[in-house]
């Protein structure tokens, strides 16, 4: 039996119709909650990069690497092996943008110091090794600012920059 034109018409348009409601664009409302799921989401794998960054960063086990560069002028393996692990962090991590200044001004030091590594130069790694001490020592308290939304330093100046003595 053959059907009418017209009848194949209205099921086509019947189909299409059914197939488009399925297809609906979502409401502002789900939008919006999606967006703020995929911001939370964002700042919380933002919160545990930093917080896995803290202990390959630790200056405290930069400390006696540091004070054997500059007062025995010998440059430990060990040293290489954090210098090498830091630089990667800082470029592994997605940074928040806040703490842009601070990874840019330790990311050119820990180039520097982990150069005159590479040269196997204990003198050149002096002066690097100092500001890369130091600078850890504030990217971490800025790093722990940030993580507990406080107030955040500003980018240290070099001048007279010094790690703290440590006991």
């Amino acid at each position: 039996m053959r059907r009418p034109p017209i009848l194949l018409a209205i099921a086509l348009l019947m189909t299409l119709a059914i197939g488009l409601s399925a297809c609906r664009a979502p409401n502002v409302n789900d939008i919006d909650d999606l967006q703020v799921e995929a911001a939370r989401a964002n700042e919380s794998a933002q919160w545990a990069q930093i917080l896995a960054a803290l202990e390959p960063l630790d200056p405290l086990r930069y400390h006696e690497h540091d004070a054997t560069i500059r007062n025995d002028g010998h440059i430990p393996a060990e040293a290489v092996i954090w210098a090498r692990r830091a630089r990667e962090v800082l470029d592994w991590v997605d940074w928040p943008p806040e703490l842009d200044g601070h990874v840019e001004q330790y990311g050119e030091w820990l180039d520097a110091l982990l150069a005159a590594f590479h040269e196997d130069d204990a003198i050149a790694a002096d002066e690097p090794s100092r500001i890369v001490h130091a600078l850890a020592h504030t990217f971490e308290a800025t790093l722990e600012a940030w993580l507990s939304n406080e107030s955040l330093p500003a980018v240290p100046a070099l001048a007279g920059l010094e790690p703290p003595a440590h006991h």
